[in-house]
């Protein structure tokens, strides 16, 4: 049965450059899309159907949750994953553990991406936030010098506040365990940190599925459908390959959850 179930997943992958029929959304300066656990080397052609959609759409800016390559610290596989990527794309992303597990890992991630660690971009009303919950010795979480930073950045006077980062802040129903609720104290200052100072939408990996809540006025989205083996085999519970597309309005900002076949599967909104 699980080679069964592999074999049709390998046919399904590769039959999505052929099948992948989103229809194209008509892109301005606010919009970007986003998607997690790509894991290229592993796989790579659900990425690149996700960047051929999102070039056909005019979008320009795409936000990685993490877990971008397969083997972290293998330099090939970022090489393939920037390749494919193009020059045409503005990249953001926030590592996850298959991207950074150690010192040496961390050192190839931050010089072929050029990314620092841990950063933040803004563009007019919106301040975008990109965490780390993979730093060697402070894996599962936003501690130490990266939370004293956060703080100053989060004090920043912005309409939005969005945050980034792979492990989830809040798990869903099947991840209890997986993400930063390991550490209830240190996970539970982060979330009034993000309440205090109105962060509107907290986005994360790691756990390959779909999953939505709200708590104390933040959305939290887990979003890690972008290729690697799903967590879970039932769709109700999120169990789908997907991507997400965001769009800025007058009113705020309207997500849209798309699958590989181009069905919106969830929408939301973020206004203030």
């Amino acid at each position: 049965m699980v080679m069964r179930r592999h074999a049709i997943y390998t046919i399904f992958l590769l039959a999505l450059l052929a099948v992948f029929t989103a229809p194209c959304l008509a892109a301005d300066d606010g919009s970007f899309a986003v998607i997690g656990d790509t894991r290229v080397g592993r796989t790579d052609a659900p990425y690149t159907a996700f960047i051929r959609q999102v070039e056909k759409d005019g979008l320009q800016t795409v936000v990685h949750v993490g877990d971008a390559i397969d083997s972290p610290g293998t330099e090939d596989q970022w090489t393939k994953f920037l390749n494919i990527t193009g020059t045409k794309i503005t990249l953001y992303i926030a590592p996850g553990n298959h991207d950074v597990n150690s010192r040496r890992s961390l050192a190839t991630y931050t010089k072929i991406l050029g990314k620092e660690p841990y950063y933040s971009v803004s563009r007019d009303d919106t301040l975008i936030i990109f965490l780390n919950s993979e730093l060697p010795g402070q894996e599962a979480k936003i501690t130490a010098q990266q939370l004293n930073w956060l703080e100053k950045e989060l004090a920043r006077n912005f309409k939005y506040k969005f945050v980034f980062l792979h492990r989830p802040v809040f798990p869903s129903p099947v991840g209890t365990g997986y993400g930063l609720d390991r550490y209830p104290p240190d996970r539970n200052r982060l979330h009034q940190l993000f309440v205090k100072d109105g962060v509107a939408l907290a986005m994360a990996g790691h756990e390959h599925l779909y999953h939505r809540s709200e708590k104390d006025g933040t959305v939290y989205v887990i979003t890690g459908g972008g290729g690697a083996p799903l967590h879970t085999f039932t769709e109700e519970s999120g169990g789908f390959l997907h991507y997400i597309v965001a769009k800025k309005t007058n009113e705020g900002y309207f997500f849209r959850v798309v699958d590989f076949k181009g069905n919106t599967r969830d929408e939301f909104s973020v206004k203030k």
